[in-house]
C-alpha cells in the first residue's frame, strides 16, 4: 500500500531532456523500493503474528476472567491486531508482484489497516485512562462493575471511531493493475495531519500524562504486586509508541522534505522502509508483552504442552486473581492504619 500526492509535480532535476529539441525524457534519478525485502518481512510478521494473537485469544478466552477491565482490553487489542494481520499477505504481493485484487478489494483492506492502527491506539488511550482513575483518582464511585461498563463502552468506540476515521481514505484509495494507493489531493493535506494529531499525537499526550502521574503515585507504594498489570500496560503503550512512532514521524518528514540528489531519495526511502516494518511488527509484540504476567506463563505452558492438572489449576485460579484497584486500595488501608499508629 501507498501513499500518494496527486497534486506533486514531477521535478526536471530527475530527468535528462537530451542534446535535440524534440529529445524523449529519460529518467535519471529512480530510488530503490526494496519490495522483495519488504515483502518477506510482511509474510514473516504476519505468520508470527498469527500464532501469537491466536493464542493469546484463546488463552483470553479460556483461562482468563473477562470482567476484569486490563484483560477485555487485551482481549480486544488482539482482534484489531489480528485485522491488522490479515492485510499483510496482500500487501505482500503487491510488493513482491504488483496488485492483482482488484479496487474493492484495495478499498476494504485499507479499511481493515487504518480501523486496526487507529482502535489500537484508542483502546492504549482508554486502559491508560482506566490505570489512571483506578490508581490515581481513586474514586468509591468508580466501582468495578462500573469500570467494566466503561471499558465495554470504550470498546465499542474504538470501533465507531476507527471506522468513521477511515472512511475517507477508503473512498479516496484505488486498486489498479500496478498498485493499491490512497491518494491525497493539496486540499486534503491539511485535513490528514489534523487526522494524524487527533489519532496519535493528542492520545500519545494523554497517555504520557496519565502515565506520569500514575508512576508518581506508585512510588508511595510499597507492595510489590503494585506493578504487575500497570507494568503489562506501560510495556504495551511504550512498544506502541516505539514501532509506530517513527513511522508517523517519517510520514511527515517525507511530505515536507522533497531532496533532489539521488542518494538523499535513496537514503530516505531505506529509512522510511525500515520505519514501516517495525511499525508493522507491531502487531507480534502484544502477546509477547502478555507474557510478563507469572499467570500468562503457566497458561502458555497449559497450551504448549497440553497439561490437564496444570489447565484446571488455571480454571480455580480464574475468578480468585485479585484486580489490581483491589491490591491498590488494600495498601492504601494499610498505609492510612501505619499513619494513625505512628
Amino acid at each position: 500500500m501507498e501513499f500518494n500526492n496527486s497534486s506533486t509535480s514531477l521535478n526536471d532535476s530527475d530527468y535528462d531532456y537530451g542534446n535535440g529539441s524534440g529529445a524523449v525524457l529519460i529518467k535519471l534519478c529512480e530510488p530503490k523500493t526494496y519490495g522483495e525485502l519488504t515483502g518477506i518481512c510482511y509474510i514473516t510478521i504476519c505468520c508470527i503474528s498469527l500464532i501469537g494473537n491466536s493464542l493469546l485469544l484463546y488463552g483470553l478466552a479460556r483461562f482468563e476472567d473477562l470482567k476484569r477491565v486490563t484483560m477485555l482490553f487485551i482481549l480486544c487489542l488482539a482482534i484489531f491486531d489480528l485485522l491488522f494481520t490479515l492485510t499483510l499477505p496482500f500487501w505482500a504481493v503487491e510488493h513482491l508482484h504488483q496488485w492483482i485484487f482488484g479496487d474493492v478489494a484495495c478499498k476494504i483492506l485499507i479499511g481493515a489497516y487504518f480501523v486496526g492502527l487507529y482502535g489500537s491506539l484508542i483502546l492504549l488511550t482508554a486502559m491508560t485512562i482506566d490505570r489512571f482513575f483506578a490508581i490515581v483518582i481513586r474514586s468509591p464511585w468508580l466501582t468495578r462493575r462500573r469500570r467494566l461498563y466503561c471499558a465495554k463502552g470504550a470498546c465499542v468506540g474504538a470501533w465507531i471511531i476507527s471506522v468513521g476515521a477511515c472512511l475517507k481514505d477508503v473512498l479516496s484509495s484505488k486498486g489498479d493493475e500496478n498498485a493499491c494507493t490512497a491518494d491525497f489531493s493539496q486540499e486534503d493535506i491539511f485535513e490528514y495531519y489534523t487526522q494524524l494529531f487527533l489519532l496519535f499525537f493528542f492520545p500519545l499526550a494523554i497517555i504520557i500524562f496519565c502515565y506520569g502521574k500514575i508512576l508518581h503515585t506508585l512510588m508511595s507504594i510499597t507492595s510489590k504486586k503494585k506493578y504487575r498489570t500497570v507494568l503489562v500496560v506501560l510495556c504495551i503503550v511504550v512498544a506502541f509508541v516505539i514501532c509506530w512512532g517513527p513511522y508517523h514521524i517519517f510520514m511527515i518528514i517525507m511530505a515536507a522534505y522533497k531532496p533532489k540528489e539521488c542518494w538523499k531519495k535513496d537514503q530516505l526511502d531505506k529509512a522510511f522502509t525500515a520505519c514501516r516494518i517495525l511499525a508493522y511488527f507491531h502487531c507480534c509484540v502484544n502477546p509477547m508483552l502478555y507474557m510478563l504476567r507469572g499467570r500468562s506463563k503457566k497458561i502458555l505452558s497449559s497450551l504448549v504442552f497440553c497439561s490437564p492438572e496444570l489447565r484446571q489449576g488455571l480454571h480455580q485460579e480464574r475468578h480468585t486473581e485479585p484486580s489490581h484497584s483491589n491490591i491498590v486500595q488494600q495498601n492504601s488501608v494499610v498505609e492510612r492504619v501505619e499513619l494513625k499508629s505512628v
